[in-house]
């Protein structure tokens, strides 16, 4: 699985984010159980980040695993 970069907008700003299909995936469904859109959903995620840790990509990722892992 190659990551697949994908443009979105972030506080009116315009960025993109490289991730593997799966988180992609993931992600809009979280989107969709929360009733956000997807950009609104990383805007949410990147606004609680540490700048200095991690990148948005990694955010992003670690999101999708913590969201599965409240799940079970």
């Amino acid at each position: 699985m190659r990551p697949r970069k994908r443009s979105l907008i972030l506080n009116g700003h315009n960025t993109s984010v490289s991730l593997e299909d799966l988180f992609w995936e993931e992600l809009k469904n979280i989107a969709k159980e929360e009733e956000l859109s997807i950009n609104q959903l990383v805007a949410k995620i990147d606004e609680s980040r540490n700048f200095e840790k991690s990148g948005l990509a990694t955010e992003l990722r670690e999101f999708v695993l913590k969201h599965h892992l409240k799940k079970k």
